[in-house]
């Protein structure tokens, strides 16, 4: 016969009504059955419903007498379905319920044997044995059972993750061979360094070995080294004490063999307790992963449902953040989705889909603009290598930034395709117009920065060369003539001249051509004036190109160094006297050098004159020296020059090279030049010539 649970038998027999009548529960009599019609309990009279407020005390207190009369005072504080597993502990047969303990893994039987008191009291009786053995054998590749560990124990140490020194929960780190559980907080008080002298005083390396462990270096507070050797500061003490108790050398070797044996039996069971370990995380979360994969699915279904599957597979293709909709909150939850949890989430999961969607047709838009902007950048680029800098050239951004260039690339459809093709087509066409506009304008704005200092100045005086214009936002500040300013990179740099459009695209182009940073040198002037006088020009009519003709030869006395110093003198051009700020406050000798001349001249570089030089015919850059120069001739003008094979021979002259070059205006006056020493001294004979002073010499 079953046992009866005490529940049952402790059940009452007769049962109170809500009017106080006894009635005799037909259940549990012990007659045989009665006549269904017999002495049935009468049926309850329905009672008027009265609101909570209009109950008086003494109602509450028979309805909860009546209550508690009918639940036993062992199970009147129990939460949820009352006594189910103590029905099974006691109404069950012993057999039965041990055969389906044997189906379960120990970590089920260890979870269980905390429920209640008789199953704690049947699965940790020493009979209850081969039900964890059998348990544990289900468990495919869990290694066997140490001896050192009985079955609920070991069952703990692989199933209960939590930290066995702070109790925290979701602890996996496992030091099998200690048999514990230990988080990294509680590492630095249980692991100790085995350099601390309280551990390692008066014993031998043998003993110190049994009680070590390698932990990485954020296990320990205070690590400097990726991995320390620590020892479990309690087993130490242990076998501190047992090890201090043996008397004799061969006691102590024995138990030093001993316990060495018994370490390398734990690190090899340890060994295989890890891989297990991490076969089933790795398990776990596959299983996790495959229930995030089903839920995205789901989702993905429903999304279909209301027109959305689209927008979220395009923010799973992301090139910024890689799938962003499978890592969304809501979508990666390792649960299946039901249709009360889509009603939960969908609101939520639209609002999201609506912002990304506006995100990507917003990047979308300016990635199309700045494409569209790149195709006429490279239309620019390829203009500008074929035109003649010496004239004012528009910059980049004011090409784009004009009318019909912007219209174009800011009208046009975002959907409809605008080929290199047809932008070259467009650009050919309109860009002459734009720089016959934009030339004159820029000329004339910059004729009023230099009637600021000249008044009656008019464009004519733009070619003198004491004209020189100096830019207030560079330190030093940069010294330029007519059309340097048009190239110089401070001249891109206000901002406020851009337009509304081009602003939202700043990152990748500079600013349209401004002269608000440029306004006339005094102190280069005057140094320019200097040297035209030196060359017995008229500094009123003389132009940029008659001082280029004239090339002055100029020595910056301040920068010669002592007669008999191996360092030399130092000699320039007129570009590197105006031009690089060191020499500006200097003393110069201009072009009075005796019979010195042509010394100095031979000391200067043969290709000083086409450093950073252009063709006058094809306008290449490319021009370094006279050896690149009497090539590309040869190449790409001979017929133009219809030179014969005797005509054009190594070295050309600086006379004839002039004609076929100009300096750059891209490059800066202290630049296009370099300085040269003479070192040769002759003391008697030399004539410092005309010496000038920066400013006081030119008033």
């Amino acid at each position: 016969m079953p046992l009866r649970s005490q529940y049952i038998e402790g059940k009452v027999a007769i049962y109170t009504d809500a009017q106080g009548v006894l009635v005799r529960n037909p259940a549990d009599t012990d007659d045989e059955p009665q006549n269904d019609h017999e002495e049935r309990p009468r049926k309850r009279a329905k009672r008027t419903t009265r609101s909570k407020g209009s109950l008086t005390d003494e109602d509450n207190l028979v309805a909860s007498n009546s209550k508690r009369q009918r639940i036993p005072e062992q199970f009147r504080k129990v939460r949820g379905k009352l006594g189910l597993l103590e029905r099974l502990a006691k109404d069950m047969p012993l057999d039965v319920i041990l055969e389906i303990f044997c189906y379960l893994d120990p970590g089920d039987l260890l979870r269980l044997a905390r429920t209640t008191k008789d199953l704690r009291g049947i699965l940790m009786s020493k009979s209850s044995e081969f039900v964890w053995r059998t348990a544990r054998e289900n468990v495919e590749g869990l290694p066997p059972r140490p001896e050192d560990l009985n079955e609920p124990q070991y069952a703990h140490l692989l199933y209960e993750s939590y930290c066995h020194i702070c109790g925290r929960k979701y602890c996996y780190d496992v030091f099998w061979s200690f048999r514990m559980r230990c988080c990294k907080n509680c590492a630095s008080a249980t692991f100790l360094r085995c350099s601390d002298p309280a551990f390692i005083a008066g014993l031998p390396h043998d003993y110190r070995t049994l009680c070590q462990v390698i932990l990485p270096w954020e296990y320990l507070k205070g690590s400097r080294s990726e991995r320390d050797i620590v020892f479990h500061a309690g087993i130490a003490a242990r076998y501190k004490t047992e090890f201090q108790k043996l008397q004799t050398r061969d006691e102590r070797n024995q138990w030093i063999a001993r316990k060495t044996n018994e370490r390398l039996t734990r690190e090899k069971h340890a060994n295989s307790c890890q891989r297990w370990l991490q076969a089933r995380l790795n398990q776990r979360s596959d299983e996790l992963e495959d229930l995030r994969e089903q839920r995205r699915e789901a989702i993905l279904e429903r999304l279909e449902e209301i027109g959305w599957r689209e927008e979220a597979e395009l923010s799973m293709k992301n090139i910024w953040q890689e799938d962003d909709f499978s890592f969304h909150k809501l979508v990666r939850q390792p649960k299946k989705l039901t249709n009360y949890g889509w009603n939960v989430i969908k609101t939520e999961l639209i609002e999201w889909l609506t912002e990304r969607k506006e995100d990507r047709l917003e990047e979308l838009r300016r990635k199309t603009l700045s494409c569209r902007y790149k195709l006429l950048s490279v239309e620019f680029d390829q203009s500008k290598s074929r035109h003649d800098l010496r004239d004012p050239f528009p910059g980049k951004c004011d090409i784009l930034t004009s009318k019909y260039f912007e219209d174009l690339i800011w009208d046009t459809p975002m959907d409809e395709e605008i080929t290199a093709e047809s932008m070259k087509s467009k650009f050919l066409e309109h860009f002459p117009l734009i720089v016959d506009q934009w030339r004159p304008a820029k000329i004339e704005e910059l004729v009023q920065v230099m009637q600021t200092f000249r008044p009656g100045a008019s464009v004519s005086d733009l070619h003198l060369a004491t004209t020189v214009f100096e830019c207030t936002k560079c330190l030093p500040r940069t010294l330029m003539h007519y059309p340097q300013m048009f190239y110089h990179r401070c001249c891109f740099q206000n901002r406020e001249t851009n337009s509304a459009r081009m602003a939202e695209i700043q990152y990748i182009f500079s600013n349209p051509w401004s002269s608000k940073s440029l306004a006339l040198s005094v102190s280069g002037s005057q140094i320019a004036k200097g040297i035209v006088e030196a060359c017995s020009l008229d500094p009123t009519t003389a132009t940029i190109q008659d001082l280029y003709n004239a090339n002055p030869l100029i020595e910056c006395v301040d920068c010669n160094i002592s007669p008999g110093s191996w360092y030399g003198r130092l000699f320039m051009r007129w570009p590197s006297a105006i031009g690089d700020a060191k020499h500006r406050s200097h003393k110069l000798s201009i072009n009075n050098f005796g019979d010195k001349t042509q010394q100095v001249l031979a000391s200067e570089p043969s290709d000083n004159l086409l450093f950073s030089a252009c063709c006058v015919y094809c306008h290449d850059t490319e021009i370094t020296d006279m050896s690149s120069l009497q090539e590309h001739l040869r190449l790409h003008h001979n017929d133009v020059l219809d030179w014969g094979i005797d005509d054009c021979i190594f070295p050309l002259s600086l006379a004839d090279a002039r004609t076929h070059i100009y300096w750059s205006p891209d490059i800066e006056l202290g630049h296009l030049c370099r300085t040269f020493l003479y070192k040769g001294y002759d003391t008697s004979n030399y004539s410092w010539g005309r010496a000038l002073s920066p400013i006081s010499d030119f008033d």
